[in-house]
């Protein structure tokens, strides 16, 4: 399967209700729908935000700043020739940038971040950091998708060997450890169906910026007697992944709910705390039309209604635990399948 196809998602009836669509703006991609998550609110009771990183290539970051502007409004500033800020915009200050650290606080010489910068983008990607929006508020963010993709920006359809991905930063709905934990048991039980369907770039793989996690780790949080403390999971977490570059990344959860703990094991890490999953594995496929963001959103929202059947995690957990200690392993993919059967 190459990372343009993609097995159908289940028809309404079985998927539940659907966040509401924008009709302000043409999104393309035929009718992008958005499934409601199990929980649409966080702690507090008030709407949950998420958060987007989309990443590409083709466009400077000044021509990516007036597709955000002609979306969502607001006034594109020029930081440098690489970087830009939309201020004042209808959802918040959208940061546009290469990702590319040299071209920009890295080094010194301002002539020096320029050349840096003018490498970088041949081979780099450019990237939109979206402000958190309101749930209900993310489906027009396919009017940005599109807006991109008519300024001429570049994904992986076009450039398989560019590292480029479509991040998700979607708020919990609990910050307590057993839904944590529920969760991360949840999304490795599926892992292996979501990378069958988004097949990420072998550029991506080879770069490790979106690694499975390590098969120590999974066994140690499936089994059924495992129930640490918040303290005592996120030393287990920061054990056996002391690195960012995890498909899931629970870094910046963790340090938003310890920051002296992360801190303290990962000095160097560069972690911005914030009560969010990060999840990485995504493409980004902004030059195809036939892509949505939804897409990668409704393949979350299925992680996140496993987490609501403890009984079905408890089950196949035994399952998956078991296979993990055989010479033969069983097809995870048509493992995760069958629990999606069950949902």
């Amino acid at each position: 399967m190459s990372p343009g196809e993609r097995t159908p998602m289940r028809e309404t009836t079985e998927q539940g209700p659907w966040l509401p669509a924008d009709p302000r703006e043409d999104a393309g991609a035929g009718a992008a729908r958005w499934l409601r998550p199990p929980r649409p609110l966080a702690q507090g009771g008030r709407e949950r935000l998420l958060g987007v990183e989309l990443e590409f290539s083709g466009l400077s970051a000044a021509e990516a700043a007036e597709a955000v502007v002609r979306v969502f409004g607001g006034r594109a500033r020029q930081l440098s020739e690489h970087r830009a800020l939309v201020e004042g915009a209808e959802a918040g200050d959208f940061e546009v940038e290469l990702d590319f650290r040299w071209a920009h606080d890295g080094a010194r010489d301002p002539r020096l971040r320029k050349i840096l910068g003018d490498l970088g983008e041949a081979l780099l990607p450019m990237e939109v950091v979206c402000p958190p929006m309101p749930l209900s508020r993310a489906p027009r963010l396919e009017a940005l998708r599109e807006a991109l993709r008519r300024a001429g920006a570049r994904g992986v359809e076009e450039l398989p060997l560019h590292a480029l991905g479509a991040q998700l930063n979607p708020e919990l709905p609990d910050l307590g450890v057993g839904y944590i934990l529920r969760a991360a048991r949840a999304y490795l039980l599926l892992s292996d169906w979501l990378r069958d369907e988004i097949q990420p770039t072998a550029a991506r793989r080879i770069l490790m910026f979106a690694r499975p996690f390590p098969a120590g780790w999974g066994r140690l949080i499936l089994d059924p007697d495992y129930a640490p403390s918040l303290a005592g999971f996120i030393d287990d977490y920061l054990r056996w992944n002391p690195t960012r570059n995890r498909e899931l990344d629970l870094l910046p959860l963790l340090a938003h709910l310890d920051e002296e703990r992360v801190r303290r094991a990962l000095p160097d890490e560069k972690i911005n705390p914030r009560p969010t999953w990060h999840w990485r594995l995504p493409n980004a496929l902004v030059d195809d039309p036939d892509w949505t963001l939804s897409l990668e959103w409704n393949r979350w929202v299925t992680v996140e209604r496993l987490a609501e059947r403890p009984d079905l995690i408890a089950r196949h957990a035994r399952v998956w635990i078991e296979d993990s200690r055989l010479p033969l392993a069983l097809d995870r993919v048509e493992h995760a399948r069958a629990i999606l059967d069950e949902l």
